[in-house]
């Protein structure tokens, strides 16, 4: 049987693992929210959070010792509230650890178009992100076209065998499907203007889609671009292909 001394030392492993996790949480919602309001800049916001991050694998070796010694202890809350609190340090540490990875794995480029070319041109959306002071430019250079083909080559216009009233429709239904918000839809000029914002911190991306005449039908040309950031973990590139994809669908 075990002397009270080891209980108290028990009780508390668990309790301050379980304290330590939930002030990282708190933290980690202060900054979430800062970001989103703008109090707080993007940068700093990362470099408080990496701080957290180590915070969290301090407090996952707390919970642990925390864990087993209530299991060897029995005491249930204590187990409780230790395996909850190692939970929680493992999920602050993973999740922005393989945030990050797929960050830096991902090509230095934030702006995605099926036409290098001659991409669609944001017009209503230029406006707005030279109000809202977005760092990255709408410019699509070279620089860009020779990334995307590298990295983004399956990449391509839609060609539908629709008039293009009709395929001008069929997109607004697509955008419509996956839920962006829509800032301007001109028939007349075949433009389309929307935007998506990130579920965390709120980041901002752009799209223009654009319907064009084309024989035996219209092509549609899609172009996806981030407001902040140069890297964008693939995903305006993901988001094109699932306008493709919903365009393709019968």
């Amino acid at each position: 049987m075990s002397d009270g001394s080891v209980s108290n030392k028990t009780v508390w492993s668990a309790k301050a693992g379980f304290g330590l996790a939930l002030l990282c949480i708190l933290l980690l919602a202060a900054i979430v929210i800062a970001t989103r309001s703008g109090d707080l800049g993007i940068r700093d916001a990362f470099g408080y959070i990496s701080w957290i991050v180590y915070g969290g694998g301090a407090v996952a070796l707390i919970a642990l010792i925390g864990l087993f010694q209530t299991i060897r202890q029995n005491q249930y809350m204590g187990m409780v509230m230790a395996g909850t609190a190692l939970v929680a340090a493992v999920t602050i540490v993973w999740v922005p650890y393989s945030s990050r990875a797929e960050l830096r794995a991902s090509p230095r480029l934030s702006d995605v178009t099926t036409d290098m070319k001659n991409p669609p041109k944001f017009v209503k959306i230029e406006t707005i992100r030279k109000a809202k002071k977005a760092r990255n430019t709408v410019k699509y250079t070279v620089a860009k076209a020779a990334l995307q083909q590298k990295h983004y080559s399956d990449i391509k216009p839609v060609f539908l065998k629709l008039p293009p009233d009709q395929a001008f429709k069929r997109v607004t239904e697509a955008v419509g499907k996956l839920r962006w918000k829509v800032v301007e839809a001109d028939a007349a000029q075949g433009r389309l203007e929307a935007f998506e914002s990130s579920l965390i911190f709120g980041f901002v991306d752009d799209v223009v889609v654009r319907v064009r005449a084309a024989e035996a039908g219209s092509v549609v040309d899609i172009r996806s671009s981030s407001r902040v950031g140069r890297r964008d973990a693939k995903v305006n590139a993901n988001r094109v292909r699932s306008l493709i994809r919903v365009l393709a669908s019968p």
